[in-house]
């Protein structure tokens, strides 16, 4: 014996049909709801965008003192070949 029931699929009419017969007050507690259901998922993407890579703090000190290390060879050489 199964005790899983399937769901019954409803179509996009048929749910605007049901709303339509909700009163008026109800009707626009559901467009509050939807609307905030939908403005929390665009903020969720938005803040997906912006969370901070899985870097290590180690991994940033030698990433920077590698450019360093570059920035100061070229400075190094291109000041050796100024020089009498």
């Amino acid at each position: 014996m199964s005790f899983k029931s399937e769901k019954p699929r409803l179509s996009y009419d048929e749910i605007v049909a049901i709303v339509r017969e909700l009163p008026t007050r109800k009707q626009q507690q559901l467009a509050v709801e939807l609307q905030r259901a939908g403005l929390k998922a665009k903020w969720d993407e938005i803040l997906a965008a912006f969370t901070p890579n899985m870097i290590s703090e180690r991994e940033i000190i030698r990433t920077c003192k590698e450019v360093r290390r570059e920035l100061m060879e070229k400075r190094r050489n291109a000041t050796g070949t100024r020089r009498r």
